[in-house]
């Protein structure tokens, strides 16, 4: 007898809204500090404005959306210091989950970041600048993922969107961009010959060559006041 097959729940409109206005924010159609209006969310999506409402504060958990009683809803802002303090946590919280998803599963991780290299590197070939900063999350968090470690993810997931966001606001010309894709085949390279520490301390100093950029790009601003 064979296994029924799973029926898939069908997206709720709040779970809608979510993924279109996080989308907004994340590609910079909703800029950093921009009051957002609920009615004109409401209007775009074509939905009533109590999923927009429910949607809003399910981002505001993931830290793209802040609430201020009496004034409004605003995409999320970051100044200079939020910057090196989200770049920092990455290099600690990266550095060990690519310690543990080395020890789970060397050659698994190999497999999907080698697989990662050559979608990139399609991708840039065939001028898709769209799918850069997708791939380049996805490089990191193939290794969040790898690791096992529920705690490291969950603690990642307090600044993954925030993180993305950032990746989305470089230029298209970024030397960071065009630096990205080497960064990444090195640190497989050292994973691959089994040298974690120097894998590690160079994925540490291609975050921080990121933090650069995104000081750079002019994509921080000044935080909004509560």
């Amino acid at each position: 007898m064979t296994s029924a097959t799973k029926i898939e729940r069908p997206k709720s409109l709040t779970d809608i809204a979510v993924e279109r206005i996080r989308d907004a924010i994340v590609e910079g159609k909703l800029g950093l500090g921009g009051q957002i209006s609920e009615a004109a969310l409401a209007l775009e999506l074509g939905i009533s404005k109590t999923p927009v409402r429910e949607a809003l504060l399910r981002l505001k958990a993931d830290g793209l959306v802040d609430v201020h009683p009496q004034r409004g809803t605003y995409v999320f802002s970051v100044g200079s210091e939020d910057v090196l303090q989200i770049c920092r946590f990455r290099e600690i919280l990266e550095a060990a989950a690519l310690g543990e998803a080395l020890a789970a599963d060397r050659d698994g991780l190999i497999a999907a970041l080698e697989q990662n290299l050559r979608i990139m590197k399609e991708a840039k070939r065939a001028g898709g600048a769209r799918a850069v900063p997708e791939l380049d999350a996805e490089f990191h968090g193939i290794i969040m993922q790898r690791s096992c470690n529920t705690y490291l993810r969950n603690a990642y997931r307090l600044v993954e969107h925030k993180i993305n966001a950032l990746r989305w606001r470089l230029p298209v010309n970024s030397e960071q961009i065009e630096h990205c894709q080497s960064n990444h085949a090195t640190i497989v390279k050292q994973i691959r010959e089994g040298k974690l520490a120097q894998a590690q301390t160079i994925l540490k100093s291609h975050i921080r060559d990121t933090q650069e950029a995104y000081l750079q790009a002019g994509s921080v601003g000044t935080k909004s006041k509560t």
